[in-house]
């Protein structure tokens, strides 16, 4: 139930509501009786309607397209042997492959990496020849790293043939 302050609030919101739409309503409205202004009105003109021209399309006339540009890249060296510095990274899905990462080789070769501390090997597959950071020449996943050494030995020297 509704105390006094509050259907006083009522009754007056609705007061100022009851007033306030008609006075808006007739202050909006345009009057057409009233004085002209000295405006010359004019009949609307009527143009066909028709489908509009879209407005993400460039215009007809544009240039031509490019053309395609060939860039030679050198192949890396195959059959090659390169030694250097080996870390270890988490890739989320492996897909059933045993991945690395190394610039020096085409993506999907199988890399043999060799630790040089301790004569274990490995095999891997190439799945990026992104630059890597640091002086490591290739970066192992954690479960395949853990074949040549211990995490805590990271970075270890390694010799790796493709």
């Amino acid at each position: 139930m509704m105390n006094h302050t509050e259907r006083r609030r009522l009754f007056v919101a609705a007061a100022i509501t009851i007033v306030a739409i008609p006075v808006l309503m007739i202050s909006g409205r345009s009057d057409d009786e009233g004085d002209d202004g000295g405006v010359v009105s004019t009949a609307p003109t009527t143009s066909e309607p028709g489908p509009a021209e879209p407005a993400f399309l460039p215009p007809a006339d544009s240039s031509p397209a490019p053309e395609i540009i060939t860039v030679n890249v050198p192949a890396p060296p195959s059959g090659t042997v390169i030694s250097g510095i080996a870390s270890f990274i988490r890739w989320p899905e492996t897909l059933g492959l045993r991945p690395c990462a190394t610039p020096n080789a085409l993506i999907g070769s199988i890399i043999t990496v060799t630790n040089l501390n301790n004569g274990r090997s490995i095999e891997c597959n190439n799945v990026s020849i992104e630059r890597l950071p640091g002086e490591a020449i290739i970066i192992i996943h954690t479960d395949v790293f853990l074949e040549l050494a211990d995490l805590v030995d990271a970075p270890i020297p390694v010799q790796i043939a493709f």
